[in-house]
């Protein structure tokens, strides 16, 4: 392990701390994570109390350091985690999933799985899980023992929040080309198909089959949901509407044979249709806030009066 700077091992003279000057920093370690004997064996007793008591080291848990610039870092925290548990935790769930990229999914709390040989116990900021991890279990993130992408993803939509569950499932996918999706996909069900733990597994099945990857926010996967919720036919995400050979608008929810439209009203989205073109066109376009997720009554009452009229219109 190097130092930035040279280390002084011995004690100072007065028997005081003395503070090392330069902000200590340890090059080598796991993302800014360290034991303890490292540490010390690298830094020296007193520079390691120094660095600790002038917050450059922040402990977390009982004989693991952080470098306290990264204390909030994800992969910092992960690495603590695998440090507490002897190096053979596996990351799990929604912080795997967050490590894999899905950052519509909290990571924190970190989750981590030990098998049921070992009892390590689980702390602030850190939930410890036992059981089984067989070598299909774990694949390496960035130096860390992770749980693969669809492992984690199938633990996400058995336990987590629905909304969150497939926002992140859909950003999976999103992330793969459109010919790869179907092949996430049925690692995720053989995933789920083969949970000795069969809590959940149901809504799982039902989030896993709204997933599709089209929706381009969270925001847009949670009106997904609530449109099944609400009893409302499948729409057509990302409706690309054509003027003549050039594509003119893409609709984020459409049901184009009757010509109605959802569109989501977010901080991000472009520009706002032109109600009255579009309506000109043939369409009706229904908008909806992210404050409707919250009360969905009135959206859906105009959603339900467009579909109908549309429907017996077109009878």
């Amino acid at each position: 392990m190097e130092l930035s700077t040279a280390v002084d091992r011995s004690a100072p003279p007065s028997g005081r701390i003395a503070h090392p000057g330069p902000v200590i920093d340890i090059s080598e370690g796991l993302h800014g994570a360290h034991t303890y004997q490292v540490a010390r064996a690298a830094m020296g007793e007193y520079r390691l109390r120094a660095a600790v008591e002038a917050g450059e080291l922040v402990g977390l848990g009982r004989g693991v350091l952080l470098d306290a610039r990264r204390v909030l870092d994800l992969r910092t925290r992960c690495a603590a985690a695998q440090l507490l548990t002897g190096g053979i935790g596996v990351v799990i769930g929604p912080t795997a999933a967050a490590l894999h990229g899905c950052t519509t999914i909290a990571g924190f709390p970190v989750h981590v799985r030990v098998p049921y040989s070992y009892r390590f116990r689980s702390r602030r900021g850190v939930i410890v899980h036992q059981g089984p991890v067989g070598p299909s279990d774990v694949t390496m993130v960035d130096g860390l023992r992770v749980q693969p992408l669809e492992l984690a993803v199938s633990e996400v939509l058995c336990s987590g929040s629905r909304r969150a569950a497939l926002g992140c499932v859909d950003q999976a996918l999103r992330g793969l080309r459109a010919d790869d999706r179907p092949g996430l996909r049925e690692l995720v069900a053989a995933r789920l198909a083969e949970r000795v733990d069969r809590r959940g597994t149901r809504q799982a099945a039902a989030l896993l089959s709204l997933a599709t990857g089209l929706p381009e926010t969270p925001t847009q996967s949670a009106f997904v949901l609530l449109l099944a919720e609400c009893g409302f036919p499948k729409p057509v995400c990302q409706y690309q509407v054509w003027d003549g050979t050039k594509p003119r608008h893409r609709l984020d929810f459409a049901w184009p044979e009757l010509r109605v439209a959802l569109e989501c009203d977010e901080e991000q989205a472009p520009a706002p249709l032109d109600e009255d073109a579009w309506r000109l066109r043939g369409w009706q376009v229904i908008r909806a806030e992210p404050e409707d997720l919250a009360d969905p009554t009135p959206l859906c009452g105009r959603l339900r009066t467009a579909l109908r009229e549309r429907h017996d219109n077109a009878a």
